[in-house]
């Protein structure tokens, strides 16, 4: 199954007073869970933009919960287009995380980074 299959719940049809479904503006996903792209070719029918955009803020909510803690790294996109293929709304989140050991590690590196600069420029 796909992530936006996943993620995404279907709309609720909504019905006139006559008993007649009434069309729904229609949308496509594209979600990057940080591990691949689903650019899901299939449409999606929400009561509107912001019906569409709250959804994609929950999948990808869903998404960082699915996902952590796996590693110290993760980053996750998601990105809302309309009829007319113009992007109504994209949302990304970045993490990164590190223990007290990576953190000097790090400072090791920059430090010994800066010193071997400043040695080359002194020749």
């Amino acid at each position: 199954m796909d992530i936006v299959a996943e993620l995404f719940e279907p709309a609720t049809v909504p019905v006139g007073g006559d008993g007649e479904e009434i069309d729904m503006p229609r949308y496509r996903v594209a979600i990057d869970d940080g591990q691949k792209l689903d650019d899901s070719t299939d449409w999606l029918e929400f009561a509107n933009d912001q019906a569409a955009i709250d959804e994609a803020q929950r999948a990808l909510a869903d998404m960082v919960r699915d996902n952590l803690p796996d590693g110290g790294h993760l980053e996750m996109r998601v990105a809302i287009e309309n009829e007319t293929r113009e992007v109504i709304y994209q949302a990304s989140l970045k993490f990164h995380g590190e223990t007290a050991q990576e953190m000097k590690a790090e400072t090791l590196r920059a430090t010994n980074s800066a010193l071997n600069g400043s040695a080359h420029r002194r020749r």
